[in-house]
């Protein structure tokens, strides 16, 4: 994998015990993926897919107790931690952020059942689910610190 102007271009096989290393567009270090690009780049698709697999897990569960709050509650102290895992670490973009914010209205969607963005939006406030481009930033600065 290869980061910078020239990431596309090929170049000579290295090898260990005669074998080729292969190149790859993706890899996975301390659980963030790198993506191999003209700039530093991070994936949060495996965060993404991981904080689904638990909720859905944790909602089909929780739906028999005919409270949302529970749900909420629940998926603040399981389905958060997969989905904001290491991201103190790395520098999201505006798309990452915006793929992370897309998960949780799709969370309170199915929870409250509201298609509505205002009422999403307010359901978040209430929640204190909103500024998750805050929390993310925070959690940057802290690392940073």
């Amino acid at each position: 994998m290869r980061i910078g102007k020239r990431f596309k271009k090929k170049c000579i096989p290295l090898q260990i015990d005669n074998k080729n290393i292969l190149y790859v567009t993706e890899l996975k270090y301390m659980g963030v993926h790198v993506c191999a690009g003209q700039l530093l780049k991070f994936s949060v698709e495996h965060h993404r897919s991981k904080f689904y697999r638990t909720f859905n897990f944790i909602y089909s569960k929780s739906k028999a107790s005919n409270s949302e709050m529970i749900s909420v509650e629940l998926l603040k102290s399981y389905c958060f931690p997969y989905l904001f895992f290491a991201v103190d670490a790395m520098s999201l973009s505006s798309t990452n952020i915006r793929i992370l914010e897309n998960c949780i209205d799709r969370a309170l969607f199915r929870i409250f059942g509201s298609c509505d963005k205002s009422s999403l939006e307010y359901i978040k406030i209430c929640t204190k689910l909103h500024n998750i481009k805050d929390l993310v930033e925070k959690k940057h600065c802290s690392f940073i610190d």
